[in-house]
């Protein structure tokens, strides 16, 4: 999904899965180029992870977390940090 206010854009993938499978792995394989694209227009990218699936590929959640400007949880105390971080980003 993307958030967006005048000329500023959050690009916001979210992916909860509970079994182990592929999608966290493309997201990965992904992230750096996908941030490397956003910064260069001036924009923002983040994740909101969770799920077990997700949870047991660590390498892919440490890569993820290296190339976002905000990786949180599906929970109420870690979306208020996205919603933090979107409120000062557009502001």
């Amino acid at each position: 999904m993307v958030a967006s206010k005048e000329d500023k854009y959050v690009g916001i993938e979210v992916s909860f899965q509970v079994t182990k499978n592929s999608v966290i792995d493309r997201q990965s394989g992904q992230a750096k180029s996908r941030f490397e694209q956003i910064e260069t227009l001036g924009y923002k990218i983040g994740y909101v992870l969770d799920g077990a699936g997700n949870f047991q590929r660590e390498n892919a959640l440490r890569t993820i977390c290296s190339y976002s400007h905000c990786t949180v949880a599906f929970s109420l105390k870690e979306l208020d940090v996205l919603c933090s971080f979107l409120k000062e980003y557009f502001l």
